[in-house]
Order: C-alpha cells, then sequence, then structure tokens
C-alpha cells in the first residue's frame, strides 16, 4: 500500500524534516576542538574570511567563484553514482570540469553540466554540445591531447553502450536478478555475494521493481520495467508498506536514497525511513528533456555523509539521517574526504574532523597480493583487454603465472590499481564482468590496449 503523507510535512523546521517514526533530532554534530582545530577556526576568523559550518574545519584552499558546483554521475555497478575524483562546475550559465581538489580542468563553455561514460573511464559528454563539426574536431583533438598530457581523461562525442542489472519481483513472488546487455536478458537468483555487494550483506534488502516478461529464445527474456520500487529480501519480503519511483542501492553505506511523491526521502539498511519526505535531487541532469536542465537522482552516502537539498538549500546528512550540515547553503559538493560550500564570497573547501577519503585498495581481499606501486595522475590506468570469448586474459591472485587464477576476462575496460616492482609486465586491475561481481586481480599487461 502506498504511504499518505500528512499535509504537515509542508511545514518542515529549518533543522530539517521529521521522518515517520524514530526520527533521529535534526542538529548539527559539534567537532570537538583541539588545538588544531581551535587555531584552524582563529586564523580564519581573525582572516575575515566566512565562517566555517558548524562541525567543519576550513582548508587553506583559495575560494572558488563560481556559479554553481555538482556532482558528476557514472554509473557504478549499474547504477548512477557521484564520481568522487570530479565535480562540473558553471560560471555565467556554461558549464565545465574541475578535480574535487577545485584544480580547473576544462573552462566553463558546454550548455549544460557534464555527464560521464557509464563505466567511470573518465570520458566526459557534453563539453561540445552546441557546436558544429567542424567546430568540433580541432577542438577535440586540442583538448584532448590537453586532457592526456594532465591525466584527466578525454571528451567523448559519443553515447557509451552498456550492460543492465537489476533486481525484479515477479509474478510468483520471487527475487531474480535480471542482467544482460542491449537487448533481451537473463534471470538468475541473487547470491549471496550480489546481496552483500549491492545491500552490504547477504541477508540484506535491494531495491526491486516489477514488470512483464516475455519470452525471447532459450533462457533470454525481454523485461518491462512498471517503474515501482520495493525494498525486499531475497524472499521477496517487503522492508516497509511503501513504493517509490526510483531507488538506490545501500553498497556499504548506512542509509540509501529512494524517491516517491517528487521527493526524496533516506531508508535505513531495515526499510525503515529515517528522514523525512523532503529532500529534491541534486545530481545527474537530464540534459535532453529539460529546459533549463534538471537534476533527476538525490546523492548516496560518501563516506558517510551524502550531500542534500532542501527548498533550494544545500547541507550535508549523516548515517544517522540528522542533518550535520543544515540545509542552509546556496551550494555545496561532497567527495567522501572534502566539502566545497558556498558562500556570499564564494565556494570555500572545508574537512570533517577524522574523516579522511577512503583508498579503492582499502577493501582488498586478502587473498589478493597488494601493488608496492601506485599509477601517477598522468599514467594511463584505463585498459582495454585484448582477448575474446575464445582467447580469453588470466586473472591471477599475484603478479606471475604461478598465482592462482580468479577468472578469464573476455573484451573488457579495466582500471590499472597497481604494479609490483619485483614484477615487471603485471598490473592490478579491477574487473567488472556483466553478469558477475566486480573483483580485483592481476593481468600481464602484454595483453592491455590504451581505453580511447
Amino acid at each position: 500500500m502506498k504511504k499518505v503523507l500528512s499535509p504537515l510535512l509542508s511545514a518542515l523546521l529549518l533543522a530539517g524534516c521529521a521522518a515517520g517514526t524514530d526520527v533521529p533530532t535534526v542538529q548539527p554534530t559539534a567537532a570537538p576542538e583541539t588545538p588544531d582545530t581551535a587555531h584552524s577556526l582563529e586564523t580564519a576568523e581573525t582572516a575575515g574570511a566566512a565562517a566555517a559550518p558548524q562541525g567543519l574545519i576550513p582548508t587553506d584552499a583559495p575560494v572558488l567563484d563560481y556559479d554553481d558546483i555538482r556532482l558528476i554521475a557514472y554509473v557504478r555497478e549499474f547504477q548512477t553514482y557521484p564520481d568522487t575524483d570530479y565535480y562540473t562546475m558553471c560560471r555565467d550559465g556554461k558549464w565545465g570540469l574541475m578535480r574535487s581538489d577545485g584544480t580547473e580542468v576544462l573552462p566553463c563553455r558546454a550548455p549544460y553540466p557534464l555527464f560521464e561514460c557509464g563505466w567511470n573511464a573518465h570520458h566526459w559528454h557534453g563539453y561540445t554540445d552546441g557546436m558544429t563539426w567542424e567546430e568540433i574536431e580541432p577542438l577535440q583533438e586540442q583538448l584532448n591531447a590537453q586532457l592526456k598530457e594532465t591525466g584527466d581523461g578525454v571528451l567523448c562525442d559519443a553515447h557509451d553502450g552498456g550492460g543492465y542489472r537489476m533486481f525484479v519481483y515477479l509474478q510468483d513472488a520471487s527475487v531474480y536478478v535480471y542482467a544482460g546487455s542491449i537487448g533481451p536478458g537473463e534471470f538468475a537468483a541473487p547470491t549471496d555475494e550480489a546481496l552483500c555487494l549491492y545491500s552490504g550483506r547477504a541477508d540484506g534488502i535491494v531495491p526491486t521493481v516489477s514488470g512483464t516478461t516475455t519470452h525471447e529464445s532459450d533462457d533470454w527474456y525481454n523485461f518491462v520495467s512498471d517503474g515501482v520500487y520495493v525494498y525486499r529480501d531475497k524472499n521477496g519480503t517487503a522492508a516497509n508498506s511503501c513504493t517509490y519511483s526510483a531507488a538506490d542501492f545501500f553498497f556499504d553505506a548506512p542509509l540509501a536514497p529512494a524517491q516517491r511523491d517528487g521527493l526524496w526521502v533516506y531508508l535505513d539498511t531495515t526499510g525503515r525511513e529515517a528522514t523525512g519526505l523532503c529532500y529534491d535531487a541534486v545530481y545527474d541532469f537530464d540534459i535532453y528533456s529539460d529546459t533549463p536542465p534538471t537534476a533527476a537522482r538525490a546523492a548516496p552516502l560518501l563516506n558517510g555523509y551524502a550531500v542534500v537539498c532542501r527548498d533550494g538549500q544545500f547541507g550535508l546528512l549523516d548515517g544517522s539521517g540528522a542533518e550535520f550540515v543544515p540545509c542552509t547553503y546556496d551550494g555545496l559538493v561532497w567527495d567522501g574526504g572534502a566539502a566545497w560550500v558556498k558562500q556570499n564570497d564564494g565556494w570555500h573547501e572545508y574537512t570533517i574532523p577524522g574523516v579522511a577519503k577512503p583508498d579503492p585498495l582499502d577493501t582488498l581481499s586478502g587473498n589478493i597480493v597488494a601493488p608496492d606501486t601506485r599509477p601517477t595522475r598522468t599514467d594511463t590506468v584505463y585498459f582495454r583487454a585484448d582477448a575474446d570469448s575464445s582467447n580469453r586474459l588470466n586473472l591471477r591472485t599475484g603478479p606471475g603465472t604461478e598465482y592462482d587464477i580468479i577468472d578469464r576476462i573476455s573484451s573488457s575496460t579495466l582500471r590499472v590499481y597497481g604494479y609490483a616492482s619485483a614484477a615487471p609486465g603485471w598490473a592490478l586491475v579491477r574487473y567488472d564482468p556483466l553478469y558477475g561481481m566486480p573483483h580485483f586481480g592481476w593481468v600481464s599487461t602484454s595483453y592491455l590496449l590504451p581505453a580511447e
């Protein structure tokens, strides 16, 4: 049954919005004062800088004068997700690209917010929109050379295809994983590995969508979603009585955003709505249907905190559902380690005491050999496996043929995360198979081609 909203939800307190039950008090968490934080705050105030939001510590980064800065979208495990290394920013109605540390990569000239290819290969879309082909070719050649030199990806004027993977709830009251490339897909029972990836644990809940199926051939089916999402466990039991028009996976976070009636709410891993239904979308702009483009999705928690927007004002939500930074600012972005907050004189960078941006290899499995050398910013890190379905590339637990084979890779985009100085010719990569779960492993670099 669909939950009926109380009209009182429109009367929200400035400090936050109430959840349906057991609402955490919405108060910003004060950062403990230490000699370092006290000195930082005293220095900022003495210099006449904008006051830091409660709980945040200013850095020495220069103030940025952009009109807007937004999260930039890619696809994480078949779901829209923010890139934590880059933002798209706006000045005078034109959009560009910046690193999350504030470094400008592409000046503001695009008519719409930039977005990224689905597989996070740092291929940037939208920068040459509105230009003729005669104008695009020389500019793209010039900018791609510049981007490659600085290690910031490339422009992309095509729209990359990819696969899909979703959890569906069919007429037999069972939950399945439906996966495929372009066209029909296959149904399979959800594995513990898949549930751990998407919900954080084997008995967790995931957003499932209902719809209709038609048999194509053999084990291939067409599935047409009805756009109605319900959080369920692998047995099909609903976590609450609500239906949603969009819903995110939890991955390893304690909360996930879901949309109903045009607004967003954050659920905990039991299905309880931990915030009120009061937040607006903040990123993933629909640049083809809307003029001006509007954001389509709420942000997930990145390292324990999520950018939220309420009544046009931005803040930062914590893992309990409380607004750590109240929604009282004209703009805010967060990459998991630092936030840019829009104040009267521009965008200021802040950090949260004790919170550092995670290392992607922090979750490296114990049976995988860790690299002793990491790629530099300007190193090429995206490659295509020189392989096919009949000649696959071995993915191993370590840098050498003496290590166990984890998987065999067909043609696929791989990202390099490190090397072993004692074993030249081998690289640690992350492999995201279409039908299986992503994992790290080592491959021979002789079979890697730069991904253009």
